[in-house]
């Protein structure tokens, strides 16, 4: 069978399992709701598509921004949804296996590279990630794409070390730790051109290097005019401090919700600093003073993640891979634990065998292995410096599948002459490294682990699915308590459902176990305030007003002043509403609200004085303006709350109640005309206006038409039975419902 054959039964055999398991996946809850990352990724992608905005935001980048431009590119061909972009990526996936082919051609020989081909369309974890919302796939084309182009490179001219070293730099704009092979790669260029003289071999890497910085220098220009010199993204630092801390196994499983966003403020908080490229320093010289702090434990924190980095289970990082096999009988049988994690249980040992045999036999000196060797070690090393999850090791398995099938290939030439002895060694080596990758295996949860449980609480809270919210988070908190974000979203759940005196259990739990935390007082105070403990309430909001908690001071404030008028003591929420403006004159709802006190002591002087200053900063507040109107009638100041009702009658023309607060001014002031026409206004905007169709009735018959005026009166008095009998029937359903609860 011809090549291209071959090549195309793989593609096809590789896209037809990806699309099957897309198929099958569809009725995951997270298949239409992608979380975090693939959150971001997918919303930045629509709204470029939707808006035409492809600048990337007015911020540097926060994420490398190749792939959501890929995705982009997407849903401008198509439509923003679930499925193309998966196929997309599924084409794509399958076209990564024959890459795996290519490669392993040019290095071994075409049965190894059709083999290891083979396995990567079978890989369980490739199938899984090819369907994510995930630069993984992207970001693989790419890394095999160089390592193809590197010695094809070697053996030409400066153009094609210009055109490999661009490709390098898209590669970095994808996902961002190839840069750490790139001082390796140069090497490996230097090592290949020694035909040449000392300088003369140096300025071959100059067209390398020029390529990775053309395709990088334009998103670093774009990130300087928006404000700040990034190279690619700006989340380096806060990642290298995930991976580089004394608490590494909190902070690694870290969630959207109250504790990131603590973690993710302070370098606002602690260092004022507020470019990205500040808050990113930031955290990396958090994890430098740990390194230099604790070396014993940051020596230990590496050995722990050298071993993750090798061991067969899959780290789930905001996904959960083996929770994903329940809905997929193909990832099922392609990915499990049971013994061995499989594949990836069996792939490493098998591949550090092969890298052992290729050492053996000195071909670690030849240009293709050590590509390959260079690659892997500096990518893994890229892993460890930061943290260890299964979606940041996938680029290392196309390597380790050849070194895989190079080991069996190797064993198998042992066996046919006759080196059985040398076999056993190997085999012995393989089963104690199967014991040591796969060594505390914990059993698969296909009811997914408290991550997974959070994660599908969230969702069935942003679907409106509240009971199966709550259900979700109670297990997780079952299986994890210090799960931050799902007690305080199950405490926010009961609180939207009315069922405050189990928030507050929630609250208080969250507070006992986190008291660093300040959403979740002012939750808690909330909750207190819905249930009219307003002393508590009150009391957790003088403390939240004196510390800073990520809560708005205006908000606060605005709570505590409404706790203490229930407590009857105005004086005291004056004080509040003046302590807040001294601070921000601009904050105009507090200053409404101080308005609203003065009116209701009233003080009508001091209230429009409020106003007219709310007025001046926003004319558009038509609620302001209303209140103005009120008190300057109040003031017996009617030609200036009557230019303020026009006023805001030409805003809103559908305002009933600035109309009718008009025209009972104008029946005081005997302008029966006016009057009429404002009121018969409200009856075009609703004819069944009780009040209205009353003082219509009696200026008709002032005005002498009785007709008219006697058919609005009775009109009226029809509304008004209406009206008295609507409410004597909720009387006595209410004196109904006291006297069953009595009776209960």
């Amino acid at each position: 069978m011809s090549e291209r054959w071959v090549a195309a039964l793989l593609w096809v055999a590789a896209l037809g399992l990806r699309c099957l398991y897309i198929f099958q996946s569809d009725a995951s809850p997270f298949f239409d709701f992608p979380l975090v990352d693939a959150k971001t990724y997918t919303d930045t992608a629509a709204h470029m598509a939707a808006q035409g905005e492809w600048g990337g935001g007015d911020k540097p980048f926060w994420q490398p921004p190749l792939y959501p431009y890929f995705l982009g590119l997407i849903y401008a061909l198509s439509e923003p949804g679930y499925y193309i972009p998966r196929l997309v990526q599924a084409a794509l996936g399958a076209f990564n296996c024959l890459l795996v082919y290519f490669v392993g051609r040019r290095v071994f020989s075409h049965s190894i590279g059709l083999a290891a081909g083979a396995l990567a369309a079978l890989y369980g974890p490739f199938i899984f990630f090819d369907a994510e919302f995930l630069p993984p796939a992207l970001a693989l084309c790419f890394d095999l794409l160089l390592l193809l182009a590197l010695p094809w490179a070697v053996r030409g001219g400066h153009g094609r070390l210009l055109l490999t070293g661009f490709l390098f730099g898209l590669a970095a704009l994808c996902i961002a730790n190839i840069l750490l092979f790139l001082p390796c790669a140069a090497a490996w260029v230097y090592w290949q051109k020694r035909d040449l003289d000392g300088p003369r071999r140096l300025l071959a890497l100059l067209p390398l290097l020029l390529g990775v910085a053309l395709a990088i220098a334009p998103v670093t220009g774009r990130n300087y005019l928006r404000g700040d010199w990034v190279l690619i993204s700006s989340n380096a630092g806060i990642n290298f401090y995930i991976g580089n801390n004394a608490d590494y196994d909190n902070t690694v499983r870290m969630q959207p919700g109250p504790a990131w966003r603590a973690l993710v403020t302070r370098p606002r908080l602690e260092a004022d600093a507020t470019q990205p490229s500040q808050q990113s320093l930031f955290f990396f010289g958090q994890a430098w003073q740990f390194m230099r702090s604790q070396p014993g434990a940051y020596l230990r924190l590496l050995l722990h993640k050298v071993y993750l980095l090798g061991h067969g289970n899959e780290i789930g990082r905001n996904q959960d891979l083996y929770f994903a096999r329940q809905y997929s009988p193909l990832l099922a049988a392609l990915l499990w634990k049971s013994v061995v994690a499989f594949p990836f249980g069996v792939l490493a040992p098998l591949a550090l065998v092969g890298i052992v045999l290729l050492c053996r036999r000195g071909r670690w000196r030849e240009p293709g292995p050590a590509l390959l060797l260079l690659f892997l070690g500096t990518y893994a090393l890229s892993i460890v410096l930061f943290f260890v999850t299964a979606r940041y090791r996938l680029p290392l398995v196309p390597v380790l599948l050849l070194f895989a099938v190079f080991a069996v290939r190797e064993a198998w030439g042992l066996l046919q002459e006759g080196r059985r002895a040398l076999v056993s060694g190997l085999g012995a080596a393989v089963v104690v490294l199967l014991v040591l990758n796969n060594r505390g295996l914990e059993a698969m949860n296909m009811a997914g682990d408290a991550d997974t449980q959070h994660r599908l609480g969230f969702v069935f809270q942003q679907k409106g699915l509240e009971a199966n919210a709550i259900d979700a988070y109670q297990r997780a908190l079952v299986l994890d308590p210090s799960i931050q974000e799902a007690r305080f979203n199950l405490g926010s759940l009961y609180a939207l459902r009315g069922d405050y005196r189990r928030a507050e259990i929630e609250y208080r739990a969250f507070i006992a176990r986190h008291p660093e935390h300040g959403e979740a007082p002012y939750a808690l105070a909330n909750v207190l305030l819905d249930m009219r403990r307003y002393v508590l309430a009150a009391e957790l909001y003088e403390k939240l007003l004196d510390k800073p908690s990520g809560i708005e001071q205006s908000e606060i404030g605005l709570r505590l002043a409404h706790a203490r008028l229930q407590l009857g003591q105005p004086q005291a929420a004056e004080a509040t509403y003046r302590r807040l403006l001294r601070s921000r004159p601009d904050l105009l709802q507090v200053r409404f609200m101080l308005g609203k006190l003065y009116e209701s002591q009233a003080n009508n002087a001091a209230a429009a004085q409020e106003y007219e200053q709310v007025l001046r900063r926003d004319p558009s507040l038509t609620e302001v303006r209303y209140r103005l109107a009120y008190v300057l009638f109040q003031q017996e100041r009617p030609a200036e709350a009557e230019a303020h009702l026009h006023q805001l009658i030409k805003q809103e023309p559908h305002s009933i109640e600035a109309r009718w607060l008009l025209a009972k001014q104008y029946v005081a002031e005997h302008k029966g005309a006016e009057a009429l026409e404002q009121v018969e206004a409200i009856l075009v905007i609703e004819p069944a206006h009780v009040q209205a169709n009353r003082m219509a009735g009696h200026l008709h018959v002032i005005r002498g038409d009785t007709l008219t005026g006697t058919h609005q009166l009775e009109l009226f008095k029809k509304l008004h039975v209406e009206e008295r009998s609507k409410e004597i029937q909720e009387q006595l359903l209410d004196k109904w419902r006291k006297d069953l609860g009595g009776a209960q």
